[in-house]
Parts: C-alpha cells; structure tokens; sequence
C-alpha cells in the first residue's frame, strides 16, 4: 500500500503507519512537535499541529494555488510574508491566507502552540467536488480572489460562529471522523464564501522582518540574562529600535509586555529548579534575577498561588 502523499512534503521521523489519519513527528535543537494529518477529499486536508518547539521547517511542495486556513487554540504563530510582513496569530484567532506568499518555516514565539490548519489546493479540487461545494453555498474562486488578490492574510479574532465550528473539530480530534471533519470545513469555507461582506474581518497588524529579528533578540537577552535590570531605553539601544518601536513590537509578537514576558519567563525557569534542583530559595531568587529572596517569594506567590517552599513540595519523591 502507498504511503499518503501530503500537500506538506515533510521529512521528519514518521510513523510506520500508512492509516489515515496519520501522525508525524519531528523534532530540532529547539524542541518538539507533532501534525495528524486528516485527508478530506482531493485537494483538501486538515491538520492538528501540537508544537511545543520556536520553529520548523516546512519543505512545502510548491503552491501556488493553496490557500491556507489557521486556527490557533492555545500560543502564538508567526504567519511571514516576506521582509515587510509578518503578522501573528494569537489564541482564538483564525487567518486565511495564500500559501504560496508565506515563508517555508513556521515559528512559534512562545516555543509552544496548539491549533489546526486546512490546506486547500485548488488546482487539485475536481469539477465534481466544486460543484457539490456550491450547493452548500461554498465558492472557492470567490474566496481566492479575496484572500489571495486583496489580501495577504485576513484575521478573524475570536468570532463566536467559527470558534464553535472549531471548537467542535477539536473535540473530533481523538477520534477524527472524515465525513464530520468534512462537514464542518464545508460549514467554514461557506463563511468564507461571505467574508467580503463582513465587517469585523480585521485590518492585520504587519512588522517587517527586520523589526521582528530587532525584538527577538530583545527577548533573548530578557531570558539569557536574568541577572541584568535593564530600562526600556537600555533595551531599545541594544537591539537598535526606538523605546515606542520596540514595546509596540515585542506586544505584537509574544502578547504581552517587555517585562511582562521576563517575569513570567522567570517564574517559569524558578518552577522548573525548584523541581528539578537542590538549590536553595535564595539560589533560585538570584538564579532567575531578584536580589531580594522575600521579594522572589511574594511574586512567586502573587503569580503561582503557593509560596517556593509549597511548591517545591510538589516534586515527585525519587
């Protein structure tokens, strides 16, 4: 039996199954992921992506007639365009693109994300099936000519009728029924087919790339250095943007404030020695940045509920 061929040309180690759906799994210097890719009919699939990784290669096969639908239930996703164009996806948005104009890696900000994405190749749709769409009201050239002329990539944020229909694929996941999963995206693609008309399609917020490489390395000196306290100015400085370019960019693209980002990183880190290390409270006070031990505990206890030393105790024995 032929192993599936995707619209995604991956590589990564797979399964030995050839059953649809399938799970593939890959994996790099900066984590792990995950995609079960779920075949609707030709030309169409729809994919779970369980990425807990800052990026991957996509070695997409060329498509230049594939428009792309994202769905983001839980971190962030960087949809790329090109030097001036990179916008981002945020939990409960939902974007609808071109394929073709995107970049062949996918990043992740917060190196974790959960969501799903419908591929559609409308080269490869038959007749037949385009003619089955448009009694259930769906027009794909309609679509293609909104998205793909007049737009690089149109965000929908957290609109209650798709959030349901997504939200009730995402309950089809353990047990993906193709002829359900079917007939949700056909319920989808006929919102679509009204988009146009819509008024509260947003008007995306793009950052060219240079930026995007600017506040990067600004988060990673936040994460890197935890022991240096530096202003916004100070910041800014460092990675060559302005102080206002530099805080409108960094929320744009991690959802949170400069030091919104670095407290919550530091919490993070602190968590993870506190379980997995012998060192003291103050140790991972000064580890994670704060020179005052009391001052580590109450924002540990404002953010995480208990104090240290509380949950430190969660750590399994042995």
């Amino acid at each position: 039996m032929a192993m599936y061929k995707s619209l995604f040309d991956l590589s990564p180690e797979q399964t030995a199954s050839t059953a649809m759906p399938r799970t593939v799994v890959f994996s790099n210097g900066t984590g792990s992921g995950s995609m079960t890719i779920c075949p609707l009919f030709l030309g169409a699939e729809l994919y779970y992506n369980d990425m807990h990784l800052a990026f991957f290669e996509e070695a997409t096969a060329p498509m230049r007639n594939v428009i792309e639908i994202n769905h983001c239930r839980v971190g962030r996703y960087e949809c790329s365009f090109g030097a001036n164009s990179c916008c981002y996806l945020a939990t409960g948005d939902f974007a609808v693109c071109a394929a073709a104009r995107k970049k062949s890696s996918s990043c992740f900000p917060l190196r974790h994300y959960h969501g799903i994405t419908i591929l559609l190749d409308l080269d490869a749709i038959s007749p037949e099936m385009r003619k089955q769409m448009e009694w259930y009201g769906v027009d794909l050239d309609v679509i293609r000519r909104y998205i793909c002329t007049e737009n690089r990539c149109c965000i929908l944020r957290s609109e209650p009728t798709i959030a349901h229909i997504f939200s009730e694929l995402y309950t089809a996941h353990s047990v993906p029924d193709t002829g359900y999963l079917r007939l949700k995206v056909l319920e989808l693609l006929h919102i679509l087919t009204r988009l146009k008309n819509r008024e509260d399609v947003q008007q995306t917020e793009y950052f060219n790339q240079h930026q995007v490489e600017c506040v990067k390395q600004a988060a990673a000196l936040l994460t890197q250095e935890l022991t240096v306290h530096r202003t916004i100015e100070q910041l800014a400085q460092e990675v060559g943007l302005s102080p206002t370019a530099l805080k409108s960019c960094f929320k744009g693209i991690y959802g949170s404030s400069v030091y919104a980002y670095q407290k919550e990183y530091r919490l993070q880190l602190a968590q993870k020695l506190l379980l997995e290390t012998d060192c003291t409270v103050a140790e991972i006070a000064h580890r994670v940045g704060y020179e005052n031990p009391n001052k580590f505990s109450s924002a540990f206890r404002e953010a995480a509920g208990m104090t240290p030393t509380e949950y430190r105790k969660m750590r399994p024995i042995g």
